[in-house]
């Protein structure tokens, strides 16, 4: 008998990466519902030492990039944006009226990768 496997790890693992990474933020407000709601799904069907292995990998990126930005950065409410892209990676792009942190996450287990990309609006002169 073969066994069906119905779980995604790489959007399970992309939801923990959003869950961790709004945490961060004073206050965060999704507008892509649906998305979030398919995403946490597919986490919460994840056995739950394979949700703590993902949740830990995105909480060791996560102190680690707070130290590399300015103090406060995540002293802010944001937008939160679940782009799903055409190769299957989910973009989650966080940010206000001045800035945009875009992460981008590849699950491969322990040698799981995650990315970032931080976006300024240029000011309009009049």
């Amino acid at each position: 008998m073969v066994k069906m496997n119905f779980t995604n790890n790489q959007t399970a693992f992309e939801y923990a990466l959003y869950m961790m990474a709004a945490s961060y933020f004073d206050r965060t407000v999704c507008t892509s519902r649906l998305t979030e709601r398919n995403m946490l799904l597919q986490y919460k069907e994840q056995k739950i030492n394979k949700q703590y292995q993902m949740e830990d990998a995105c909480i060791e990126f996560m102190d680690d990039l707070v130290k590399k930005l300015p103090t406060d950065f995540f002293n802010r409410t944001v937008e939160a944006k679940l782009n799903r892209m055409a190769s299957g990676i989910t973009e989650i792009i966080f940010g206000d009226d001045q800035n945009f942190i875009v992460f981008r996450a590849i699950y491969a287990g322990k040698k799981s990768k995650i990315q970032y990309q931080i976006w300024k609006k240029k000011s309009q002169k009049k």
